[in-house]
C-alpha cells in the first residue's frame, strides 16, 4: 500500500508568523529598524516582517474559518445549543477580519464590532470545552486566557459609552492579571507530563535559557525590557527601583520562563501536545492587549488550538482501532475525533 503525502501543518506555520509578526513586525519594523531602511540587511528584515505579518493574518483567518465550520460539524467543541450562536457570530467574526486583514476601507464602528464578536467566540469556546470530556486544568487553562479578551471588549466598550473612567481602569487591570495568570499557570496546566527523557531536558534548557536572557534584560537592559513590553506585548513595565518595580519584573521572568518551560514540554510530546503547544505560541505572541486585527485572529486561533488540542487529549481510542498512515494530526484545520 501505498504511503500517504503528509499535509502541511498550517498551525505550525501560523505559529511562526505569530512569532515573526511579534519579533519582525511589531519589535523590528516599528523600534529597532529605521522607518524606511534602504536597501541592506535592514530593508530584508522589515519587508520579511511585514509578509509574515500578513501571511499570518490570511491565514488565521482561513484556520478560523476552517475551525468553526468542523467544530460546529463535528461537535468537537461547541454543544448543540450553541451551534446557531457560534455560527452567526462566526460567520460577523470572519467577514470583518478579513476585511481587517486585507486593509480595506470599513467605517470606525466596525473596529468595534470586530471585537464584540471575537469577545463572544473567546467567550464560547470556553464555555463550550467545559461541556466536553477533556481533563479540568486544560479547561481552566482556556478560561483563563479567553477572560482578558472578553475583560478589554468590555473596558472598550464602557470607555465608547463614556461610563466611568475607575471602570474602564478596574477592568483593564483585570485583563492583565488574568492574562499573566495564565501565563504564570501554563507549565502547570498545559503541558502533558513529560514522559522522556528529551522532554525533561528540553523543559530544563528552555527554561534556564529564558530565565538568564530575562533576567540580564531586567538587570541591565531595563530600557530596552520596557520597549519590548510596551510596543511588542502590549503591557507597561513600570521603573524598576520601587518594591512594586521590581515584584512586577520578577512576575514578568517567571511568566514569559513558564510559557517557555510549557511550550518546550509540549512541542517535544505527541500530536495533542504539540497542537497545544502551538496554541499557547499564538496566545504568548498575541500579547496582553489586542491592538491589531491579526491580533485577534491569533488570539481566537491560539484558542480553538488549546480547546481542540484538550478535546484529543480527553479521547480515548484503542491503538488497534485504525492504522495511520499520513502525519500525526497535529494541525489545527483537521478535525478531532468526538469526545462523547
Amino acid at each position: 500500500m501505498q504511503k500517504a503525502i503528509p499535509s502541511p501543518n498550517l498551525t505550525a506555520v501560523l505559529a511562526l508568523a505569530a512569532l515573526a509578526d511579534l519579533l519582525l513586525y511589531r519589535l523590528g519594523s516599528h523600534v529597532f529598524l529605521p522607518s524606511q531602511p534602504a536597501w541592506g540587511v535592514a530593508r530584508v528584515l522589515s519587508d520579511l516582517g511585514l509578509f509574515m505579518s500578513n501571511l499570518g493574518g490570511v491565514l488565521g483567518v482561513v484556520l478560523v474559518a476552517v475551525v468553526l465550520l468542523r467544530a460546529l460539524q463535528g461537535d468537537t467543541i461547541f454543544p448543540r445549543s450553541m451551534r446557531i450562536t457560534v455560527s452567526t457570530i462566526g460567520l460577523f467574526f470572519v467577514m470583518l477580519s478579513t476585511a481587517g486583514v486585507l486593509a480595506l476601507p470599513v467605517p470606525d464602528r466596525f473596529v468595534a464590532y470586530l471585537r464584540i464578536s471575537h469577545a463572544f467566540l473567546a467567550g464560547f469556546v470556553a464555555a463550550g470545552l467545559w461541556h466536553r470530556r477533556c481533563p479540568v486544568r486544560l479547561k481552566l487553562a482556556v478560561t483563563l486566557f479567553a477572560t482578558p479578551i472578553v475583560l478589554q471588549t468590555a473596558t472598550l466598550f464602557c470607555e465608547r459609552m463614556g461610563w466611568s473612567p475607575a471602570l474602564v481602569e478596574q477592568g483593564t487591570r483585570m485583563a492583565q492579571a488574568s492574562a499573566f495568570a495564565g501565563l504564570l499557570l501554563s507549565w502547570v496546566l498545559i503541558p502533558p507530563r513529560p514522559h522522556r527523557r528529551f522532554q525533561v531536558a528540553s523543559m530544563l534548557a528552555a527554561g534556564l535559557i529564558s530565565v538568564g536572557l530575562l533576567s540580564l534584560a531586567m538587570l541591565r537592559y531595563f530600557g530596552l525590557a520596557q520597549i519590548v513590553a510596551l510596543y511588542g506585548l502590549h503591557f507597561d513595565l513600570p521603573v524598576a527601583a520601587g518594591l512594586v518595580g521590581r515584584v512586577y519584573a520578577v512576575m514578568v521572568v517567571a511568566a514569559y520562563a513558564t510559557v517557555a518551560v510549557a511550550a518546550a514540554a509540549c512541542l517535544t510530546g505527541d500530536a495533542a501536545a504539540r497542537l497545544l503547544g502551538y496554541g499557547l505560541l499564538l496566545l504568548a505572541a498575541t500579547g496582553h492587549q489586542i491592538v491589531t486585527t491579526h491580533q485577534t485572529v491569533f488570539s481566537l486561533c491560539g484558542l480553538c488550538a488549546l480547546a481542540l488540542g484538550a478535546v484529543r487529549l480527553g479521547n480515548t481510542v484503542p491503538a488497534s482501532a485504525s492504522i495511520r498512515l499520513a502525519a500525526p494530526d497535529d494541525d489545527l484545520s483537521h478535525q478531532a475525533p468526538d469526545a462523547n
